[in-house]
């Protein structure tokens, strides 16, 4: 009989972790900062600590792992894990994606380099160090163009430029940004990017594809249509599963996802891959590749609609390089909206049975508390919940989630300095 695969899992959330009971998989656990200890030991046949922000720390600890008991596969599913999983499993020669490909997902510039000498359809971009040279790509862009870190995530330092004017304030926001994972790990306070990332502004329709790779052959699990706040720095404020589209425009978003992944070599694990599909309704290009399953709960919108757990799958492919098997769709559309009130410290949350009745919702979650600050809308993180719902079909799914956060009121006041 083969032995059970042994699987490297750097610091699952909770939840997570219990998604796993049961399975056929012997887990070492990297601990989690502030996770539930006590749980990751019981469903852990070790638990260690380690950096998980440092390749070489992390390798030293899954070196010490693997002497003890061959690791088979490494398996991060947070942002900041998975450049240093990508470089344990290189090292260990276990099933994990390649540095060198999450490093190209991750640099947003390197990605698109590579989509355009594969023959991936991409838009046009520098990698400015200056303002001045911003504003010299942006003469090249007659609809404008989109300032954002060359690295980061969350929408953080996102901003567009349509005018000359606008450019100061924008190249402001873009190197002010301090919330993205990836700035400068030696200045604690939040360094400004390095680089900043200049793109030809895209017009058209915004939706992310699902998918789970094994080996190289990617699982199309869905595609999300995506609602935003428009300019200037687009944040997201909902989800839409499955996208309602013709089949043309959906094989064009789907086409243009598999050829990235394909070209930066992605090969094990759940990817979100960002798409615009254009007003013509035909060209689709990508905006990001994102190594991971999809935030803003699409993994959950994912299994509503599916059947199928990206988590639990991702933990499946990697351990036994095989993809999970076929579920019951559960539902025919699912939805997901944030919950955007006016900044300042919340005063009352109301509504909230209210839109829990509201047929077809699920619940809704990461709502404030009273006393808390709601920070100005500039970017993902400063969301103030969200309600899910799912339905029949994608249209009343939508209906449900938004007829729910808006019946959630949250109140707000600012301090009399900030009313000037």
């Amino acid at each position: 009989m083969a032995a059970v695969p042994h699987l490297l899992l750097v610091c699952p959330r909770s939840d997570v972790l219990g998604k796993l009971l049961g399975l056929p998989v012997a887990l070492t656990v990297v601990h989690r900062p502030g996770g539930d200890r006590a749980l990751e030991e019981s469903l852990a046949a070790r638990v260690v600590d380690a950096d998980f922000q440092s390749p070489d720390a992390l390798l030293a600890v899954a070196r010490d792992v693997h002497a003890w008991r061959p690791v088979d596969a490494v398996l991060g599913l947070t942002e900041l894990s998975l450049y240093p999983v990508a470089v344990v499993a290189d090292a260990l020669g276990a099933r994990g994606n390649r540095a060198t490909t999450v490093a190209c997902a991750q640099d947003k510039a390197a990605m698109r380099r590579v989509l355009h000498e594969r023959g991936v359809g991409t838009t046009a971009h520098r990698v400015c160090a200056t303002e001045r040279e911003a504003a010299e790509f942006a003469r090249t862009c007659p609809a404008g163009m989109v300032l954002k870190p060359v690295e980061g995530n969350g929408g953080t330092g996102v901003h567009v430029v349509r005018h000359p004017q606008e450019l100061a304030a924008a190249w402001a926001w873009t190197t002010g940004a301090k919330a993205a994972w990836a700035w400068s790990k030696e200045d604690a306070r939040g360094a400004a990017p390095a680089r900043v990332l200049a793109e030809e502004l895209l017009t058209g329709r915004e939706f992310s594809v699902e998918t789970l790779t094994v080996d190289g052959r990617h699982q199309v699990l869905a595609v999300t249509r995506k609602h935003t706040t428009g300019p200037p720095h687009f944040v997201e404020t909902g989800h839409d599963l499955p996208a309602a589209l013709p089949e043309p425009q959906q094989a064009a978003l789907v086409t243009a996802a598999l050829g990235a992944l394909d070209a930066i070599g992605y090969a094990w694990g759940p990817c979100h891959t960002e798409v615009m599909l254009a007003e013509d309704g035909e060209r689709a290009t990508v905006i990001e590749i994102n190594v991971r399953q999809g935030g803003d709960q699409i993994w959950e919108l994912v299994q509503h609609v599916t059947g199928i757990d990206m988590i639990y799958g991702a933990v499946a492919a990697l351990a036994h390089a095989a993809p999970p098997p076929p579920a019951v769709a559960l539902a025919g559309g699912a939805a997901i909206r944030y919950l955007t009130p006016a900044p300042g410290r919340v005063t009352a949350v109301e509504g909230l049975a209210e839109a829990l009745a509201v047929e077809g919702v699920i619940r809704a979650g990461e709502l404030p508390s009273p006393g808390d600050e709601v920070a100005p809308l500039g970017d993902s993180w400063n969301r103030a919940g969200h309600v899910i719902a799912t339905g029949p079909d994608p249209k009343s799914a939508a209906a449900a989630a938004e007829a729910a956060a808006a019946r959630i009121v949250i109140r707000t006041e600012r301090p009399p300095e900030a009313r000037r």
